[in-house]
């Protein structure tokens, strides 16, 4: 009979746990929040919008709120138990990332783009945490600096000297296996910003292709190191490609 007591015991304290009001509001502060730095990012059209910061906001909010009531509970029943009532949050710091990684594209000229909607799933995965342990108030203000930082940032950079841009472009060469590669390094040394990489294959006996990518100012262009590399008697054949 006292296990059927305990039992119902049990189920009330949870039940009441349940309609604690105050993780309702947490839980809804979670929702406006993360539907605001949503929106923000569907508005530029990027893969992360409001529907995924909304469910990533409540999803740590509610594991937040789950792994400190749980400490609380179980504290209460005996002093020998000792939890961490931030264990489940500790966890979700480090596990988010495998999602933020979902949204950073590597494209084919070596230019890396979805590094600030990665941010924006952590930032909203941050929020949620601190929602559900209890700082409102930073929350919301911390919500209101990236917006402003994501709003306003472009106008700063345009107060800062500008810097130079570069382009990219993939140099494919054939060439004779006696042929220097010093040679075609000095011409493009001109031309070039940098040369991050030069990959020899051997075509056939008597040709070698060389496959060069370099970074070059945004003023020069590939037929210019076209112009560049055809002074070079020895080379028998010249391919570029130009990235922007």
């Amino acid at each position: 009979m006292s296990d059927v007591t305990s039992l119902f015991t049990f189920i009330s304290d949870q039940f009441n746990h349940q309609l604690n009001t105050m993780a309702y509001g947490k839980l809804l502060l979670a929702i406006v929040l993360g539907g605001i730095i949503g929106l923000e990012r569907e508005a530029k059209r990027k893969p992360v919008g409001v529907r995924t910061c909304i469910i990533i906001s409540v999803t740590t909010c509610i594991l937040t709120i789950v792994s400190i009531s749980a400490a609380e509970y179980y504290a209460a029943l005996s002093a020998n138990i000792r939890t961490d009532p931030m264990r489940l949050a500790a966890q979700v710091v480090s596990g988010i990332g495998f999602l933020g990684t979902g949204v950073i594209l590597h494209k084919t000229n070596d230019m890396i783009s979805g590094i600030t909607t990665a941010a924006m799933i952590w930032v909203s995965a941050a929020m949620g945490i601190a929602i559900g342990a209890g700082f409102y108030g930073d929350a919301i203000i911390v919500s209101l600096i990236i917006l402003l930082v994501l709003r306003y940032s472009h106008y700063v950079k345009i107060l800062l000297p500008k810097r130079q841009k570069f382009n990219h472009v993939m140099i494919k060469l054939e060439i004779p296996p006696e042929m220097d590669v010093n040679i075609i390094s000095e011409r493009l040394n001109k031309r070039v910003q940098q040369i991050k990489s030069i990959g020899i294959k051997e075509k056939n006996e008597n040709t070698l292709t060389i496959a060069i990518q370099a970074q070059i100012p945004e003023q020069e262009t590939s037929y210019s190191i076209y112009k560049e590399l055809k002074g070079i008697e020895q080379i028998q054949a010249i391919e570029i490609k130009y990235f922007l």
